[in-house]
């Protein structure tokens, strides 16, 4: 059974490292949890409060830095425990189809702006030989790839040529969707993948304190840690891939609805022309 990417796997593994080296240099949080400034307290001048002596101050501030500090990439992602590593291995996938399949779109000139009513104005001009010249002057186009093809097995007859249309768009449309099943998989399952890890963080977190004798916050922060760093990376992840899928499913269908006018307008000039034979 052949990966259905098999061909584009090469590039997409290099755009992926591209984007996730970026991602890694000029984003070292990926969730800020810096605690808030908190001013000092103003004290009554008639309170007597114990001086504090240098050592305690300097401990003091050393702790209040280190608690500010927010984790980066690395740190949230084993914190995030197993669930992680499966989410991690869907965004490379998923960025790797994703940019593969932009670069195709944007490399493959589909339609050209104003082409059917360019093809419309020569029909009206010249019948089917204007449209004929006008695919020509067109050729680099895809869809006068799949317009030519249906002419040339039609033999003038519209039943032949709907159905050479409907073959050649099928094998076009099927390599312009190419892809998008693992983008849509992937938004699908990096969601419950990250819920899966949230049930996981709240079992370690209720484990904790079945473990302990004395209950506190920190006994459970853990497991919820964990539970929420896996809903936002499931969510992270699932996000641009329904983005990505939508824009490029939206492109395929354009160019679809785009190949059915120019042929719906080609199939009646040979309605046209069968009946002009007739009568």
């Amino acid at each position: 059974m052949k990966i259905p990417f098999s061909k584009m796997t090469t590039r997409a593994i290099a755009y992926t490292a591209l984007l996730l080296s970026a991602l890694y240099f000029t984003s070292p949080v990926l969730i800020s949890q810096s605690l808030p400034d908190t001013k000092d307290k103003v004290t009554n001048p008639a309170e007597k409060t114990p001086a504090k002596t240098p050592e305690k101050t300097e401990e003091k501030k050393e702790v209040s830095q280190a608690e500010s500090k927010s984790p980066g990439l690395v740190d949230l992602f084993f914190k995030g425990g197993w669930s992680m590593y499966p989410l991690a291995l869907a965004s490379i996938i998923g960025l790797g189809v994703a940019f593969e399949r932009l670069y195709f779109f944007f490399a493959t000139r589909l339609i050209s702006k104003g082409y059917n009513q360019g093809l419309v104005d020569a029909i009206e001009e010249k019948g089917l030989e204007g449209a004929k010249e006008f695919i020509e002057t067109h050729k680099k186009d895809k869809i006068s790839e799949v317009l030519v093809n249906g002419m040339d097995v039609s033999r003038e007859d519209p039943d032949l040529f709907a159905k050479g249309i409907e073959r050649e768009a099928g094998e076009v449309l099927v390599t312009l969707e190419r892809g998008l099943v693992v983008l849509a998989s992937v938004s699908t399952i990096a969601p419950l993948i990250g819920f899966l890890g949230t049930v996981s963080g709240m079992i370690n977190a209720f484990d904790a304190i079945a473990n302990a004798d004395q209950v506190n916050a920190k006994v459970v922060a853990g497991g919820i840690k964990e539970a929420l760093i896996t809903t936002a990376t499931g969510l992270i992840v699932a996000i641009p891939a329904m983005a990505f899928y939508q824009y490029l499913t939206g492109k395929v269908n354009a160019f679809a609805a785009e190949v059915e006018e120019a042929a719906n307008r080609i199939y009646k000039e040979y309605l046209k022309k069968q009946a002009t034979k007739v009568s």
